[in-house]
């Protein structure tokens, strides 16, 4: 009696080792790839959206800017791996002639993007970090967390600050992800980015960073009005970063 119990235990585990193994098989086939074509069309939808951002920008004030292309040095194209860059110089159409450089670099892997992060980008470029400060900008629509840096170069101290935001995608497909409160949102530094990214689920979702970069010799005010100036028009770049709806200002 005994030897049958075992001899009918031994031809159950065979048929637990399969099941486990369709379990397995079935598991990782939820597993996101680069070559998974839901991610290939997020990377192409980012890349025309920025890709399309007009030269001329209307702020919600009425203020005009028009924008010109500045070169992305070929070492920082080779350190970013990006999907697409974006580097503008706005000028505001009035007789102050504010301008503001607006860059936005979109990776595929959010990894890369660990060096263009001000804190160790600009220093690394030999400016001197002065001040840091948590922001947020709210526009119709879309409030922004972000972060100000003040930085100075150069031997005559000129200042720049920098208005910094990240965007972590929605991770397509109704994958389930860790750290859910990351998932499609704009980040205020890259920690948040460090965080999401412990999901290998995000690992090639990548994740996009946006810079306004302007002249410490522009007050407070100014510097707002720029930022919300040239960020408005473009929510809906935002937002298909976000890999949420895109409809709406």
């Amino acid at each position: 009696m005994s030897s049958r119990k075992t001899s009918k235990g031994l031809w159950l585990w065979p048929l637990v080792s399969i099941a486990m193994l369709i379990g397995i098989v079935a598991e990782a086939g939820t597993h996101i790839r680069p070559d998974d074509p839901r991610i290939l069309a997020y990377q192409a939808a980012s890349r025309k959206a920025i890709d399309a951002i007009p030269l001329t920008l209307v702020g919600p004030t009425g203020n005009i800017w028009t924008g010109s292309d500045t070169p992305v040095a070929a070492a920082a194209t080779e350190l970013l791996r990006p999907n697409t860059i974006l580097s503008r110089d706005y000028v505001r159409q009035d007789d102050n002639g504010i301008v503001a450089t607006l860059l936005i670099v979109d990776c595929n892997d959010a990894r890369d993007l660990q060096g263009h992060y001000p804190p160790r980008c600009y220093p690394a470029q030999g400016e001197k970090t002065e001040g840091s400060r948590q922001r947020t900008w709210h526009l119709k629509g879309m409030d922004i967390n972000g972060m100000e840096y003040e930085f100075a170069r150069g031997d005559l101290g000129d200042e720049q600050v920098v208005y910094n935001f990240f965007i972590t995608p929605h991770v397509p497909g109704g994958v389930s992800v860790s750290h859910k409160e990351l998932d499609g949102v704009i980040c205020r530094d890259m920690d948040d980015v460090y965080t999401a990214g412990e999901d290998y689920q995000r690992r090639y979702c990548g994740a996009a960073e946006f810079q306004v970069v302007m002249s410490g010799s522009m007050n407070a005010d100014q510097r707002d009005g720029a930022f919300i100036d040239l960020i408005s028009p473009i929510q809906n770049v935002i937002r298909t970063l976000m890999n949420r709806d895109t409809g709406g200002n």
